[in-house]
């Protein structure tokens, strides 16, 4: 049966000769928010979770207070002087610390007569499954048998006995049929559910994609709709366009809760009887972006309305695992997919409308300015070469001549001041699906890693022969890259660094602060190139031509000085 025939249960239940039955379904399969649906028509319920209960006493106690909580609901300050004459004539000393069973008994009858209620009264145990390990099932069972013996209380237990372990489960096995009159399985939630969670807009962009899996649990789409909310919330309404559309995040949002909740990060969709399926397993669990291809092929089946939106994903699932994201680096890529100036191809489009795209992404690159964002050239490039290989096309332009087509964009967009662009764009936040679009990439990454570089050269080299040596974060800017400077620009940088002489403004007679930590900086520099590009004696030939420059012999001052930069002893 389904979840939502808990309600015509209950109401059978509460009318019938049965007076102890039990409701078992696996969890997040919707019980308790049908049950609470049934409270919310009838009254004489007491509802009591078992949760982490450990003994008999806190649960009779609970229903204690339950019963006088919910029998008088909304009656409490008009019988307010009833009931203090009612509790007035039982002894609690009598029973101790605990409220014993007759003790209820009691109650309930008294309530029954003074305040004229009328019918069933109904007490729901959940959450058998989660009860602690010192509760036994057999006193539970007890408890239900004590309870239905109350003249008009009957009583209902919900479990998820999938969840039982152990001797647990053997003890419920043996006596489910001796204190229980009736089982209900409850074998799949209502048909309405997840639209009820998830809200119209959102199940008519999600819902198909649920009908080829099998959901147990409807947890999987609580989960996904406060995802979605919280995405939004942080990158705000104003992020969709017709480019990045909001049923594309929808998408990536549920197949990222479904593959973590559902498939407990397995690919398990992979078809192992396919011949080319351990080729296909290999790809997706030891490409960079694997799992991102995995979930558009299998789960969304190609379904974005841009394929585009694909380079977002990465940031969506990461968000997810881990609770991180960074929101400079989404609204980069969004803005990316925005600004592109073509309507977005996607896995239904014709190929008359591929190849438009294809001849589309030639002349942009072909007309380029010098003032594209590389993210845009990158991510029109990508799809571009995708297709070009799905369609076994030529796009017509190598990729040596493109770096050369994209030369002005680099050296415009590449400043030493920007915080973005350091030394290199991180790509890996695209979606490459074709390789040669991953090799262009790096050879992009490393035409910016040169320009930035020489554009530091540049600033050190202005601010030396102005002598404005208060920039000296020029200097240490161009240490952090150093590890970064690929083998064929090294020479021009040494060649540089040796022909405006070291950069060293020699620390002789009266000198600023700004001038020494200068100095500091370059030390730091010429050490750390010598380091890092295995240049053995690099550091001693600087040191060795400071300390034989004509004024050094003469100077004492200098000397020490130059002592406690190379760090040496008198």
């Amino acid at each position: 049966m389904k979840a939502n025939e808990i309600i015509t249960v209950l109401n059978h239940f509460k009318d019938s000769s049965y007076q102890r039955i039990l409701i078992n379904g696996t969890w997040g399969i919707g019980k308790t928010k049908y049950v609470t649906d049934f409270m919310k028509e009838y009254s004489e319920v007491c509802y009591v979770s078992l949760f982490g209960k450990r003994d008999i006493n806190s649960i009779i106690q609970e229903i204690y207070f339950r019963i006088l909580q919910t029998a008088n609901k909304g009656r409490l300050k008009k019988h307010f002087r009833t009931f203090r004459e009612l509790l007035s004539k039982f002894n609690f000393s009598y029973y101790g610390v605990s409220i014993s069973i007759p003790f209820i008994e009691n109650l309930h009858n008294e309530l029954t007569k003074e305040l004229g209620l009328q019918g069933t009264y109904i007490i729901i145990f959940d959450d058998l499954e989660r009860k602690h390990d010192d509760l036994g099932i057999k006193e539970i069972f007890g408890l239900l048998d004590s309870l239905s013996k109350i003249n008009s209380i009957k009583t209902v237990l919900i479990s998820a006995k999938d969840q039982l372990k152990g001797e647990d489960l053997e003890i419920f096995k043996d006596y489910q049929e001796k204190a229980i009159d009736r089982i209900y399985t409850i074998e799949d939630y209502a048909v309405q559910a997840p639209k009820e969670i998830l809200g119209e807009q959102v199940w008519n962009v999600i819902g198909n994609l649920t009908e080829e899996f099998e959901f147990k649990n409807l947890r999987t789409f609580e989960k996904t709709n406060l995802f979605i909310s919280e995405v939004i919330g942080v990158l705000g309404e104003n992020i969709f366009t017709e480019k990045f559309p909001r049923n594309d995040l929808y998408r990536m949002c549920f197949a990222t809760v479904f593959f973590i909740m559902e498939h407990h990060s397995e690919m398990k969709l992979l078809n192992i009887s396919d011949e080319k399926s351990e080729f296909l397993s290999a790809y997706y669990k030891e490409d960079k972006n694997g799992v991102i291809d995995y979930l558009c092929d299998y789960i969304l089946r190609n379904s974005l309305d841009n394929s585009m939106s694909k380079n977002v994903f990465n940031h969506i699932n990461t968000w997810y695992r881990t609770g991180t994201y960074n929101i400079e680096s989404i609204n980069n890529i969004i803005a990316s997919i925005n600004s592109y100036e073509r309507k977005p191809s996607n896995f239904y489009s014709s190929k008359e409308e591929i190849i438009g795209i294809i001849e589309y992404s030639r002349e942009y690159i072909r007309n380029l300015n010098g003032t594209e964002r590389l993210e845009d050239i990158i991510s029109n490039l990508s799809i571009a070469f995708k297709w070009c290989e799905i369609l076994s096309l030529d796009f017509g332009i190598d990729n040596e001549e493109i770096l050369q087509l994209v030369r002005d964009n680099i050296s415009n967009i590449i400043n030493p001041e920007n915080t973005i662009y350091q030394n290199k764009i991180d790509f890996w936040d695209y979606n490459f699906e074709s390789e040669e679009a991953r090799n262009l990439a790096e050879s992009i990454n490393k035409a910016v890693k040169t320009e930035y570089c020489n554009q530091l050269i540049n600033r050190i080299t202005e601010c030396y022969s102005e002598r404005s040596f208060k920039n000296f974060h020029y200097i240490r800017k161009l240490i952090e890259s150093i590890p970064e400077v690929e083998n064929q620009n090294r020479e021009c940088l040494i060649t540089s660094i040796k022909e405006n002489e070291y950069f060293f403004p020699i620390p002789a007679g009266r000198i600023t602060e700004a001038q020494w930590h200068w100095c500091h900086q370059i030390v730091s520099l010429i050490a750390n190139i010598g380091k890092h590009w295995n240049l053995t004696g690099y550091f001693n030939g600087f040191s060795t031509y400071i300390y034989s420059l004509e004024i050094t012999k003469k100077d004492q001052i200098l000397q020490h000085r130059l002592n406690q930069l190379f760090g040496k002893k008198r």
